[in-house]
């Protein structure tokens, strides 16, 4: 797998052997097109990072930050070391999703990617620790990835702006509407 964009464009990631569905290069281009200039400046929460793919994107293309919260890390860790050996502004949560959110309480994001394993009725679970600890910033974005036979209810105060349909994955575009 390589870098879409930015300015480690089609550098190569690893991808661990198994336990990960990683966001396919034409998916992750068609998020960053969608979310275009929002990604300059932006601290980064990627939830579910697998082999980092979507906050690696992120940082590429002009992201000031960004925390992984990822229970298996070693992929995720060799990655971040070949592309940022000095970056003081990444993060690892090697944990659990539940307790990986728990430990970021004090920060706001302004986008958060969640990519869950599909059918595991964990996209709700993560919206609700979301808004529970407040981690997305007034107008940030959830950016959920989801099978798309899977139902999403958006928690009040968010709004979903915009899904696409790529094959059977489904993106979904949900933005912070709290004043």
């Amino acid at each position: 797998m390589r870098i879409v964009g930015g300015t480690h464009k089609g550098r190569r990631i690893k991808i661990p052997k198994k336990g990960v569905r990683p966001t396919k290069g034409i998916v992750r281009g068609a998020i960053f097109n969608i979310i275009g200039s929002h990604i300059q400046n932006a601290d980064i929460l990627d939830i579910f990072a697998g082999s980092g793919a979507l906050g690696l994107e992120a940082l590429s293309r002009g992201a000031m930050s960004c925390v992984f919260i990822e229970k298996k890390s070693k992929v995720l860790r060799e990655n971040i070391k070949n592309l940022y050996p000095r970056a003081q502004t990444i993060h690892i949560i090697s944990s659990d999703f539940r307790l990986g959110i728990k430990r970021v309480v004090n920060k706001q994001f302004d986008i958060i990617f969640v990519d869950p394993p599909y059918h595991k009725q964990y996209i709700q679970k993560t919206l609700a620790l979301i808004m529970k600890y407040r981690l997305l910033s007034n107008n940030g974005v959830v950016i959920v990835e989801h099978h798309s036979d899977e139902a999403l209810k958006v928690p009040r105060s968010l709004s979903l702006e915009k899904k696409k349909k790529y094959g059977d994955t489904t993106v979904s575009f949900i933005v912070n509407t709290r004043v």
